[in-house]
C-alpha cells in the first residue's frame, strides 16, 4: 500500500509543481493579450525572468514596466515622459483597467485572454 501511495505522490507532485509555477500571480513568466473595449486596440502585457519587471505594448505605449502584485491581480506601472501609466489586470475575471495620469490623461478598460507561459 505504501508503494502505491509513493507512486501516486511521485506522479502528482511534478504536475502540482508545474501548476504552481504556471501562474502569473506566483511569478511565472507569461504573455497575456488583451483587447480594449473602447477602441478595439490590442494590449500585450508580459513578464520575463520571473522578476517584478515586465513589458507593455499598445498602439501608443511601448516599454518596460514594474509589476506590483495584488489580490488576484497584477499592476503594470510604466512611466513615460511626464505620464504615469497603470494597467491593472484581474486574473480571476481576466479584465483590465488602464489609466494614464499626467498631461496625456486617459482611461481604458478591456478583456484579456488566457496567459501564455
Amino acid at each position: 500500500m505504501k508503494f502505491y501511495a509513493a507512486l501516486i505522490l511521485g506522479a502528482a507532485l511534478p504536475v502540482m509543481a508545474q501548476s504552481a509555477t504556471s501562474d502569473p500571480l506566483n511569478g511565472a513568466d507569461f504573455v497575456v493579450n488583451c483587447v480594449s473595449e473602447g477602441s478595439g486596440g490590442a494590449v500585450t502585457l508580459a513578464r520575463s525572468g520571473a522578476t517584478d519587471k515586465g513589458f507593455i505594448i499598445t498602439d501608443d505605449i511601448r516599454g518596460e514596466a514594474t509589476i506590483i502584485a495584488g489580490l488576484n491581480s497584477l499592476t503594470f506601472l510604466h512611466i513615460m515622459d511626464m505620464d504615469v501609466v497603470t494597467f491593472v489586470v484581474d486574473f480571476e475575471d481576466r479584465n483590465y483597467d488602464m489609466s494614464i495620469k499626467g498631461p496625456h490623461a486617459a482611461q481604458d478598460f478591456g478583456t484579456c485572454g488566457e496567459p501564455v507561459f
